[in-house]
């Protein structure tokens, strides 16, 4: 299992320039999420593409399989709620969605989708003519 301090370095290589490193450090997290079922590393891989727009992060996360579809749609949610970070979130459900997860039937059921209803409530009522 993926401890904090493991999450940490791994996330400090994720973006490296070198090849080989990023294959080891993309295998790592794969890895990880196999073994582990928790939320912590999901969240984190969340929490760090937020913060700097990872590509690769971005990657692992629109790659994810269940169970870490609750994981990914529950820290969404969260974000969705702070209008600091609703824009990057948009675009990394996006990215997702895109991918078509074999999972995508349950956002339908997820509370992600009421606080997506509530976003566009709010921008039609603050952009509406």
């Amino acid at each position: 299992m993926a401890q904090q301090g493991n999450v940490g370095e791994l996330l400090s290589m994720l973006d490296s320039p070198i090849l080989g490193v990023l294959e080891d450090i993309t295998a790592a997290f794969k890895d990880n999420l196999i073994c582990d079922r928790g939320p912590m590393l999901v969240n984190s891989l969340v929490d760090y593409y937020l913060e700097t727009n990872s590509q690769q992060a971005l990657h692992i996360l629109s790659t994810l399989q269940e169970p870490h579809d609750k994981h990914l749609l529950d820290k969404i949610n969260e974000y969705m709620g702070k209008a600091a970070t609703r824009l990057p979130t948009l675009s990394l459900l996006g990215h997702v969605i895109r991918r078509q997860p074999s999972w995508k039937h349950k956002l339908s059921q997820a509370p992600l989708l009421l606080s997506l209803l509530k976003c566009l409530k709010r921008c039609w009522l603050k952009y509406r003519v």
